[in-house]
Order: structure tokens, then C-alpha cells, then sequence
């Protein structure tokens, strides 16, 4: 498939398009972050979709077994317990992140704004192609006014040097939730893949919005290989063998987020072109799940169940539709760490762990760090 040349430019390529390489060690303890600023659906949700007058959503990540690992009960996070921006707030030594929504919680070292279901597009956009929306749903032009308030409400004049010298941002991952909407009503890859300049685009439209803000550090995930989904392989089965790779995932769905995700570091390579002076960082979320999918075994892994959902019931992927995970019949797996897939489209702890092992550790130094 495409993503073949994406998967050979490996994450650390890409990133040092747009910055400097040093050591990755001393992020931990000399990165001078003090506050990051989460973007994005449900894969970066600590807790807003719960929070949102109206929603209703497939995956209820307020109901048990959601959050069992970690935090012994269900926060509206998507796993069984952390989720890759808390790892990415470890990293800096940094305490997790509190939803937006929640209102009384503290937001002293940033906030998180990403929602369920997001997309990056507006509604209005999809309306136009025919592809229906919930009325919450709750885009990026939403999160980021959310974002403006929440800065005026603290921070007043001094936001954008705040911005500058201490602050992180978390772009994403975009654009996972639009595709979703259109494959899921019926629309063609063909027509689906004319979406990804203007989902694109519209990232660009906001990376720059924060950095007139004043942000200097910003970090820009690629979407998930979709054709490795539990959710994707159950709703999207191939009749031919010859449509699925040797992870058993499946090409066209893969092709298509890796041609996303080319398309996102194109623009990002000329938008940091544009703003020399800020960090502009891809991160490759999708390089970064096929390696765990790759080297399963190495990193603890059941190469059994490798694309099976903890959570879930029924059939070769454990996902049916009608009985997902936060239903009041479905149970866990008893060894979620050794699962990838959590519910079907969004990963375990340990997982996300692992994600991050490999996509931070080298990327915190590209943010302004010091050996």
C-alpha cells in the first residue's frame, strides 16, 4: 500500500524536517513546559464528551470497565486507563490534564479541550456533502474558541508571552472522526480521500490561529492506520485476500490514512517554512501503532489477540456495534496489557504507553529542550 513509503520515512525523519535533534534524555527534567493545551476527539477526551448537554455516544466512557486499570473508575477517557496525553504531561512532570468542561477542576498546568466525535471540519462543511452530524458536535473552530476564552479568563495581556516561553500545544490527531462520518454513511473511498486537503487545511487554519496567539511549540499527531482497527476490519470486511496485509490489517483503509497523513506533513513542512521561529512537530501516531503491531511480542504483547478488542463482544475482532464496550452485558478482557485494541477504535494503557515511548521521548527535545 502508499503507507509502504510512509512507514520507511520513519518518525524520526520527519520530525527533524521540522526541527533540531538532541538528546532525548534530557527532556524529562530541562524542558522548560509548564502548561500544555489539548485539541482534538475522543482519542485525547479526559472528559468532555460526558459533560456535554445532549451527547450520546457509541462508547460509554463513563461507565465501568472504562478506567479500571489506572484510575479504578471511569473519568470519560477512552481506556482502560491513560491516555497518550497524559503520558505526554508524565513527560514533563506535568499533573494530567482536567477536561474543560469540568468546571471545578484545576487548570494551573493547561487544559484539555478535546471532545468525543469531534471533527476538525464544521458541520456546515459536511451538511454541503450530505454527511449528518450530531447537533453537539463540538469542532475544532469550537475548541479553539474555548481555548481563546479560557486564556482571556486567565491570562488576560500576558497569554501570548505565556504562550511563547512555557506553553505546549496538542493539535489533534484531526481529521479521524470526519472520515469516520463519511465511510460510515455510505460515501467511497474516492470521494472520502477529496475530503483530506480541506481537513487539512483547516488544521493549518488553526495551527496558525494559535500561533497569533503566541505559541511557539506545537505538536501535530497523524491519524491512526485505520485499516487496523477492530471497528474498521468488522464494518469494512474485504472479499478479497489480497485486500488485507500481512498484519491481517486492511490496505485500502491504511492507504488512505497514510495518504492523510502525508498530505499533513506536506503542509506542515511549508506552514514551518512560513513561522521559522515556532516548532512545528508531527507526530506519527500511525507509525507508531504499526510498530506495536509489528513487534507485538517484544513489547508484551498477545500476538493472538493482536487485533482484537479487550472490551467488547463477538466475532474474530470481539466488536459488534450493538454491544460495545460500556455496555452493562460486556466485560474486559482479564489482561488488558497484553491487548492493544481496548474498545474496538481507541487503545489500552499499556498501549498508549508504549506509543508514547516511542513517539515522545525523541520529540520532547525538538521543543526547545537542553542536554
Amino acid at each position: 500500500m502508499a503507507s509502504l513509503s510512509l512507514h520507511k520515512v520513519s518518525f524520526f525523519l520527519l520530525v527533524i524536517t521540522f526541527a533540531y535533534f538532541s538528546s532525548p534524555s534530557a527532556a524529562q527534567t530541562k524542558c522548560n513546559i509548564r502548561s500544555v493545551y489539548q485539541l482534538g476527539d475522543s482519542l485525547a477526551d479526559a472528559g468532555n464528551v460526558i459533560r456535554t448537554p445532549g451527547a450520546s455516544i457509541i462508547f460509554r466512557a463513563n461507565q465501568a470497565p472504562y478506567g479500571e486499570t489506572f484510575f479504578r473508575r471511569p473519568t470519560g477517557r477512552f481506556s482502560n486507563g491513560r491516555i497518550i496525553i497524559d503520558y505526554i504531561s508524565s513527560a514533563f512532570k506535568l499533573s494530567f490534564l482536567n477536561a474543560y468542561l469540568d468546571r471545578g477542576a484545576s487548570f494551573s498546568q493547561g487544559v484539555n479541550f478535546a471532545v468525543a466525535g469531534a471533527t476538525a471540519l464544521n458541520s456546515s462543511f459536511w451538511a454541503a456533502r450530505g454527511i449528518r452530524l450530531p447537533t453537539w458536535n463540538t469542532p475544532l473552530a469550537a475548541q479553539l474558541g474555548w481555548f481563546k476564552s479560557h486564556l482571556q479568563s486567565t491570562c488576560g495581556s500576558n497569554c501570548a508571552q505565556t504562550l511563547r516561553s512555557s506553553s505546549l500545544i496538542v493539535m489533534g490527531e484531526w481529521g479521524g472522526n470526519d472520515y469516520y462520518n463519511g465511510f460510515f454513511q455510505n460515501k467511497q473511498l474516492p470521494e472520502v480521500r477529496t475530503y483530506v486537503p480541506f481537513v487539512v487545511a483547516g488544521i493549518m487554519r488553526s495551527i496558525k490561529d494559535v500561533i497569533q496567539l503566541g505559541a511557539t511549540r506545537i505538536l501535530v499527531p497523524g491519524i491512526y492506520p485505520l485499516g487496523c482497527l477492530p471497528l474498521y476490519l468488522t464494518s469494512f470486511p474485504d472479499s478479497n485476500a489480497n485486500g488485507y496485509d500481512q498484519l491481517g490489517c486492511l490496505r485500502n483503509y491504511n492507504d488512505f490514512a497514510s495518504y492523510h497523513n502525508r498530505y499533513l506533513t506536506r503542509s506542515l513542512a511549508s506552514l514551518q517554512r512560513e513561522f521559522p521561529n515556532v516548532r512545528i512537530v508531527y507526530g506519527d501516531y500511525y507509525g507508531a501503532l504499526l510498530t506495536l503491531l509489528r513487534s507485538a511480542s517484544s513489547f508484551g504483547f498477545n500476538q493472538n489477540t493482536l487485533l482484537t478488542a479487550c472490551c467488547g463482544t463477538g466475532g474474530r475482532y470481539n466488536f459488534n456495534f450493538r454491544t460495545v464496550c460500556g455496555s452493562a452485558s460486556v466485560r474486559a478482557c482479564s489482561n488488558p496489557a497484553q491487548y492493544v485494541h481496548w474498545d474496538g477504535i481507541h487503545l489500552t494503557d499499556e498501549a498508549h504507553r508504549h506509543m508514547t515511548d516511542i513517539v515522545v521521548k525523541d520529540m520532547l527535545s525538538r521543543f526547545g529542550c537542553t542536554v
